[in-house]
């Protein structure tokens, strides 16, 4: 590490390592560009390492420096270069700690740090259980087999939720202690805001609102479904379900939704940026994944003050129960509509249950818990890290 200027204290030169960044709105997409911003540049000076760069990337605001590797996959002639790459921008940006994200970057990384001659501390990341394989190489079913041996070279991995981290061990035949425990952080809107979306009820329109990206995993197909299935005595007026989020799957949804007869009552407000603004007024979120890690929008409901019907997946249950919301099964819009309706029919419910949301995360899940969790993380590794020589009697 060098030497700073606050005090003589240490600056340490992080580099965050990921696939590439298509948008600021997916989970971990958003949570790492929130990181990078927040990060104290008295501490650590962040550096951003993407294997390709996406046509998003050209124009978007990113909040450090950004180096893109052209890496085009392991099996291409050119990947040997893209390591050679990676271990000399470690030696020559005196990196002292890479953190990664998602599977390819993380053997990439692996491969990286081996290449060079510093050897910084390496730290990855586990925040889904599991996003299905399509458009994955097919050399993503092998990973699985070799992270046993590539996490040995991983100084911690860092877990969303504690299922997380449970999966991540089992799946990878990785030791649980390996595994840290660092939770999102969320944005806590304005108290007018707050205000709007908790009293809701008064609104002469049943607002339903469900954040996630249109894609295979989040199940809007069921959402809709359960909405076409409400019966009219659900609400004491008109009501709308908002799908904020932008994908693949936005042309077959709209069209399930015209079948469905249910067009008129839901609107495809595609990826939004503002979405605490977007959740103010509204009664209820919902989230309806197959699987999940720690969900951004189910915080995002409980920062608003909102009740939630969630599915009983992955880090869901470590956010909701019978005090703040409903649990259902995945893949079932009975019991996901009935969930809705009983919400939509309860006033008094939907308080009650909004405030207990926005308590339960005040403290541990705010962005200053966050970065202080994952800081310490940082603090800790760095500290027990031996200094590496790099002469010719090393």
């Amino acid at each position: 590490m060098s030497n700073g200027r606050n005090g003589g204290a240490a600056v340490a030169h992080v580099a965050y390592l990921i696939d590439t960044l298509s948008c600021d709105t997916a989970g971990t997409q958003k949570q790492l560009l929130e990181t990078i911003r927040r990060l104290d540049r008295a501490r650590y000076i962040p550096l951003l390492v993407c294997l390709w760069e996406s046509p998003w990337m050209r124009t978007a605001d990113l909040p450090c420096e950004v180096v893109s590797l052209g890496h085009r996959g392991f099996l291409k002639a050119g990947f040997p270069g893209v390591v050679r790459r990676l271990g000399r921008l470690f030696d020559d940006r005196a990196i002292d700690l890479v953190q990664v994200f998602f599977d390819e970057a993380i053997f990439v990384g692996w491969l990286g740090a081996r290449a060079s001659r510093r050897r910084p501390v390496l730290v990855s990341s586990r925040r889904d259980m599991g996003l299905g394989a399509a458009n994955q190489p097919w050399y993503h079913r092998l990973f699985p087999v070799v992270f046993p041996l590539v996490n040995r070279d991983y100084a911690a991995i860092i877990a969303n939720s504690e299922m997380v981290r449970r999966h991540a061990s089992r799946r990878e035949r990785t030791p649980l202690a390996k595994y840290r425990l660092v939770r999102n952080g969320v944005a806590f809107p304005a108290p007018g805001e707050v205000a709007a979306a908790v009293a809701g009820a008064a609104s002469p329109v049943a607002g339903v609102a469900c954040v996630a990206s249109l894609t295979p995993v989040k199940r809007h197909d069921v959402l809709l479904r359960a909405w076409a299935g409400l019966p009219d005595a659900a609400s004491a007026g008109p009501r709308h379900l908002y799908l904020l989020g932008e994908g693949p799957e936005r042309g077959r949804l709209e069209a399930l939704a015209r079948t469905l007869g249910i067009e008129g009552t839901v609107t495809f407000a595609g990826a939004v940026t503002d979405v605490s603004a977007r959740l103010a007024g509204m009664q209820l979120g919902v989230l309806c994944s197959d699987r999940e890690g720690l969900s951004n929008a189910i915080l995002e409901y409980m920062a608003c003050g909102l009740p939630v019907v969630a599915t009983a997946v992955g880090g869901n249950p470590e956010l909701v129960d019978d005090a703040n919301g409903v649990l259902v099964p995945p893949g079932d819009p009975d019991a996901l509509g009935a969930a809705i309706a009983r919400l939509l029919g309860d006033a008094a419910a939907r308080g009650r249950l909004g405030a207990a949301s926005r308590e339960r995360i005040t403290g541990q899940y705010a962005w200053d818990a966050a970065m202080n969790a994952l800081l310490g993380c940082y603090d800790d590794l760095l500290a027990a890290r031996r200094p590496v020589r790099t002469d010719s009697s090393a």
